[in-house]
């Protein structure tokens, strides 16, 4: 029998793609402090093909233990699809994340569910979308630029794309900005990183692109978020992107710093030159940094 919790894990799943156990705990049975009662709905879920498990086989010596995360299957898509009469459930991703990209999707997960909770807490401000990688245009076409929603084929010769992690739209105020994220975990080179990352956002902003993603916006201009896992990296991110095309769209965060409580308003984000300042300002109109 599926519980009310049953479905707020599936949801989780749904609108976070990868997750923990942990981070389940955390977001559907947060008095169940032993874990006991989470582990054994995810286990009955798992055992009745309503949810997808997968083993960490990399190890990241940094991010402890490789443990068992959890992504949607089918049946789970079905169900949802179902019980809330909404077949969007069905366009969502059901493959098995790329083993040696898990750490880096639960911290896109983690970075998303700050965000989600930092929205909760207040009222001025509102998600109207959340993008992520693998989110789908077409089901039915092979090429990455028309299969998934926010993978943009910029030019074809030469070739220049732009991927990001994930995107998403805020509005307050009246005013709609949209805003990218890239999520780092130390597997690149900056000077890497930078070459390859900044000429697609460039490209982006110098035709519009980000209003083929978000009509709704606003704003002609948007903001990339790099999340770094530590303030040294963070830093080194700045410093290697200050000099490169389109540095002024770029915003850097350390991701021990990203707080529900700190994420929209506290001055966190840095950009390549200046002070940290906020994601938003209240008393903007625009309501962007």
């Amino acid at each position: 029998m599926i519980t009310e919790r049953d479905i707020a894990v599936l949801l989780a799943l749904v609108r976070y793609y990868v997750l923990s156990r942990a981070q389940i705990q955390r977001l559907c049975f947060p008095t169940d402090t032993a874990g006991r009662v989470t582990r054994r709905r995810l286990q009955a879920l798992l055992e009745a093909g309503y949810l997808s498990r997968t083993l960490m086989r990399v190890v990241n010596l940094s991010s402890g233990a490789p443990a068992p995360v959890y992504f949607p299957a089918h049946k789970g898509c079905d169900f949802l699809a179902e019980y809330t009469n909404d077949e969007r459930f069905l366009l969502t991703p059901t493959q098995t994340p790329q083993n040696h990209h898990l750490f880096h999707w639960l911290a896109v997960s983690e970075t998303h569910i700050a965000l989600d909770r930092a929205l909760a807490m207040q009222e001025q401000v509102r998600l109207d979308e959340w993008l992520s990688e693998w989110d789908v245009a077409n089901k039915d076409e092979a090429a990455p630029e028309k299969r998934f929603r926010i993978y943009t084929l910029i030019t074809d010769k030469p070739r220049l794309v732009c991927a990001p992690d994930a995107a998403f739209l805020l509005s307050m105020q009246g005013h709609r900005k949209a805003f990218y994220l890239e999520q780092d975990r130390e597997t690149s080179g900056v000077h890497q990183i930078a070459a390859s990352k900044t000429p697609g956002y460039a490209g982006l902003a110098e035709r519009q692109l980000h209003r083929r993603h978000f009509p709704q916006t606003t704003l002609d201009a948007f903001s990339v978020l790099m999340v770094a896992p530590s303030r040294r990296r963070r830093d080194a991110l700045k410093k290697a992107i200050a000099e490169k095309p389109g540095a002024a769209l770029w915003r850097f965060a350390d991701a021990s710093e990203l707080t529900p409580e700190s994420f929209l308003f506290d001055k966190v984000f840095h950009p390549c030159v200046g002070e940290p300042t906020s994601l938003l300002k209240p008393e903007a109109a625009g309501g962007g940094s």
